[in-house]
């Protein structure tokens, strides 16, 4: 793993509680979305991919991989890692309750927070886990900007409804985790319509520095007319400039640049072949 990086809100998260004198909820909170992203990390490399960089979320975190795409089923896979041990770890620590009860008094803020954490991240919202894997699911069938696009809605509604119970509860106390999820989810949805962040492929690809350079490094590679879209993006290096020679089975050849490819994965089904798209 290359970078760690810390979202904002996580800070105020954390300044907030400790002011008000909640530090050691904040400590707590922070061990569970630890455990809960090294959860999504393990996973993410024992399906074979490689972390380049961890973000804490307010609730959760977001990982960046090595490679340029990662599949829809294995997004799934990654995405429910880290509310199942959430539960797991909730579940197990109540079972222990009930061996020795003492624990009790010890556990019971870890328990309540692995159960927060769980829940919260299964919501329909991107970046959430329940997010990608609604996106993820829905990818299948349609292409990944629409699929975003629908869950956006999903970002609105739920964005809405934490703003109202925040509001409606303010007549018992102020609620920081009604507001900062408010926040959280309204930012996390301008942050990636606006940042066009519509697969993974599309947002590794923004860190192009290299274009500003005279000298280009060019990764050059040939595939056959019949290979699905989310293959070819799995072997495109970040780093460098791709092109994909493309060959029939007559052997002809045809030539896509990186931007040409990236425009396909956002516009088709990423289980599209390339011979369904273009005629070879």
């Amino acid at each position: 793993m290359k970078k760690f990086g810390i979202h904002p809100l996580f800070f105020l998260l954390g300044i907030l509680l400790i002011l008000l004198g909640f530090g050691y909820i904040f400590f707590i909170y922070l061990i569970v979305v630890i455990l809960h992203e090294f959860a999504h990390a393990f996973v993410a490399k024992k399906i074979g991919y490689k972390i380049n960089k961890v973000f804490l979320l307010p609730f959760g975190a977001q990982l960046s991989l090595e490679q340029n795409f990662v599949e829809e089923k294995d997004e799934i896979i990654v995405a429910l890692a880290g509310p199942i041990l959430n539960f797991v770890l909730a579940f197990s620590c109540i079972a222990l309750w009930w061996i020795e009860p003492v624990i009790f008094n010890y556990t019971k803020e870890f328990v309540f927070a692995n159960f927060i954490n769980g829940l919260i991240n299964l919501l329909p919202c991107y970046p959430l886990d329940g997010g990608r894997i609604f996106v993820a699911m829905l990818s299948k069938k349609i292409n990944r900007k629409k699929a975003l696009n629908l869950c956006f809605i999903f970002n609105y509604i739920i964005c809405i409804i934490f703003l109202l119970l925040f509001i409606l509860y303010l007549k018992n106390g102020v609620n920081l985790t009604f507001a900062i999820m408010a926040i959280f989810i309204f930012f996390g949805t301008f942050e990636n319509k606006l940042g066009g962040n519509y697969n993974l492929c599309n947002y590794l690809f923004q860190e192009m520095t290299y274009l500003n350079k005279a000298y280009i490094p060019i990764k050059a590679f040939a595939v056959k007319s019949d290979i699905e879209i989310f293959k070819i993006a799995k072997h495109m290096d970040r780093y460098k400039y791709n092109i994909i020679y493309v060959i029939s089975q007559n052997e002809k050849i045809k030539i896509l640049p990186q931007k040409i490819m990236i425009n396909l994965l956002l516009k088709f089904p990423l289980k599209t072949k390339l011979n369904e798209i273009y005629n070879f």
